[in-house]
């Protein structure tokens, strides 16, 4: 079975790729996580071996035992990434309790399909494999339920229907009926499973051609929107709270709706409806929902004549870019007005660290947004802060998580639940 929403942090999985730990702003949100994370905690570290001694320092610096922690160094030559959440599950045997990492059929992102075999031999976790598609950002696990978004689990049905395919549909069954038979096998037999997602795909444009105040812009505004959710990944824009005093399952669901009211923005291509047709299936399914603030933020890159890009986008391939043009030129732009383009990402507190637990209490680990350009966002900071103190946790503030969101992740994307306590 999947492990534990609820309970203490055990042990936990971080993965440090080379690239990230030269990012100084990425590190000073990687420490501020380590440091905020309860004393006891148990790590198993990926890294590259060269940064040993960077590593080790960092959680020296907070105070974590080395007896805490494992380890595991890749050869500088292996690329992985930071997002550790992904490229597995973690299980916990039913029986005897021992833990495995399960990985789905195909991850062809990086080496990060390595890392599972390399925790393997430095742990007393095994690795195993699923004939599914899945990535563990796009499930979350509650008390007698677990979520998994549509997106993957589609991927999983058209898995079964490929040439050559690892599994085959047993007569009588449909493939939906045989993946979610599948999921049940090798996720959790004991739990519920919640496929979430839309009814139909998702419809946004790749490019929008706009103009605002006399200026125009190129706004690349699906980034990060899946074909049957508002984000690739759910962890992204719900969050679980846990069983309050009645019994009932709480969660949060995002809201760009929320961000907008409370920072007078306006943000054209958020999605809102998509929001709350989640938001609204999550409570037919009997948990109670709550909302709070996401922001869908543009940042602004580089600049091209309107020349210069119809001379692009009228390549083989680009045709949904020369669609935006187009709407340029309808607009009014000439050949050598200058077109920003705009970049638009999700800025998000669902993305957090939940722990609640009888032993040590309830404790929540938020990134925070509101730093330098972005002090605007210190507003919202503050809004989740009480939001889940209103649901009696103990906030933990992180740095700044800004250039995590720039990436379409956050600080849940880059640690992996391995094992829960009390």
């Amino acid at each position: 079975m999947i492990s534990s929403y609820e309970g203490s942090i055990d042990r936990v999985l971080f993965a440090f790729p080379h690239y990230a730990i030269t990012n100084q702003s990425l590190v000073v949100a990687y420490r501020s996580v380590i440091s905020e994370l309860r004393s006891g905690t148990q790590f198993i570290v990926i890294y590259n071996r060269s940064d040993n001694e960077t590593i080790e320092e960092w959680f020296d610096s907070a105070g974590h035992p080395a007896t805490n922690i494992t380890y595991v160094a890749l050869p500088d030559y292996i690329n992985f990434t930071d997002w550790a959440e992904d490229a597995y599950i973690a299980l916990s045997d039913a029986v005897d309790s021992s833990s495995y990492l399960m990985e789905p059929w195909e991850f062809p992102r990086s080496g990060d399909s390595l890392i599972a075999q390399a925790v393997q031999e430095h742990t007393d976790i095994t690795a195993s494999q699923a004939p599914l598609i899945f990535q563990g950002g796009n499930c979350l696990i509650g008390n007698n339920f677990w979520l998994l978004g549509k997106d993957y689990f589609s991927d999983s049905v058209q898995l079964t229907q490929n040439d050559r395919p690892p599994v085959a549909v047993p007569d009588g069954k449909t493939p939906e009926e045989f993946v979610r038979q599948l999921f049940t096998d090798y996720a959790d037999q004991d739990r519920r499973l919640i496929v979430l997602g839309t009814k139909r795909n998702i419809s946004i444009s790749p490019y929008y051609g706009t103009e605002e105040n006399g200026s125009y812009y190129i706004d690349i505004a699906g980034g990060g929107t899946g074909t049957f959710q508002p984000i690739f990944h759910i962890d992204m824009f719900v969050s679980l709270i846990g069983t309050n005093s009645n019994g009932d399952f709480e969660v949060l669901v995002g809201s760009p709706a929320l961000a907008d009211q409370i920072l007078g923005t306006s943000s054209p291509y958020a999605l809102n409806n998509v929001y709350d047709e989640f938001a609204d299936q999550l409570e037919e399914e009997g948990l109670i929902v709550h909302r709070n603030p996401l922001v869908h933020q543009a940042t602004l890159g580089r600049i091209f004549t309107l020349e210069d890009l119809y001379r692009i986008a009228t390549q083989p391939g680009y045709e949904a870019l020369l669609n935006a043009v187009n709407e340029l030129i309808v607009l009014g732009a000439n050949d050598q007005d200058p077109i920003t383009i705009r970049d638009w990402h999700h800025i998000t507190w669902n993305n957090c660290l939940v722990e609640n637990s009888t032993t040590f209490g309830k404790h929540v680990y938020l990134p925070t947004f509101g730093h330098n350009s972005n002090s605007d966002l210190g507003s919202i900071d503050q809004h989740m802060k009480n939001i889940w103190e209103g649901f009696g946790f103990t906030t933990h503030m992180l740095g700044d998580f800004n250039k995590f969101a720039q990436r379409q992740g956050v600080v849940h994307c880059i640690k992996k639940y391995l094992n829960r306590g009390v």
